[in-house]
């Protein structure tokens, strides 16, 4: 086959595939035309929700494996010095049964002083309820203490003789 065949027959390929290939391309802007609005609304809703609900979550999520990390760090950094200094497994037990103890004695104690404070609280309730429900006022007084005619003629007596005592 020669070149001027083999250009007539790419120039039939062309005029055949040209309307099929305008075709394509104005459904390819139709849909372009389409689908643009959409997807940008689309993507403002997704930026929304990311900005509403994944952000706060992902912010809560880093801050709640801040204390972890640092945590985590601490202890590398401590299995790295008792690497150096050749701390044995027998005395990082102990370190670490002495820190529970403390930790134990500590929960102890705070419990203690609540317990302390609510009693405390618990007695002050009581004598405060104690006086509103028993005030001076609503009491009955002391019924009088009379003495025999026979004693009160005594005490008079004796106080006459204590002053005639001083006296003279």
């Amino acid at each position: 086959m020669n070149r001027e065949a083999k250009r007539g027959g790419v120039r039939q390929a062309v005029e055949k595939a040209a309307p099929y290939a305008v075709a394509a391309k104005n459904g390819a802007r139709q849909a372009t035309a389409y689908a643009a609005p959409r997807a940008r609304r689309a993507a403002r809703a997704a930026r929304v929700g990311y900005d509403e609900r994944l952000l706060p979550r992902l912010e809560q999520a880093k801050s709640a494996a801040g204390p972890a990390s640092r945590k985590a760090r601490a202890r590398s950094e401590a299995a790295m010095a008792a690497l150096r200094a050749g701390v044995t497994p027998r005395e990082i037990a102990s370190v670490v049964r002495r820190r529970e103890r403390r930790a134990r004695c500590a929960r102890s104690m705070r419990r203690a002083g609540l317990v302390a404070v609510a009693a405390a609280g618990a007695f002050a309730a009581w004598k405060w309820w104690e006086r509103q429900s028993s005030p001076d006022w609503l009491m009955e007084p002391a019924p009088a203490t009379e003495m025999p005619p026979e004693d009160v003629e005594e005490m008079a007596a004796e106080m006459d003789a204590d002053a005639t005592r001083e006296a003279g």
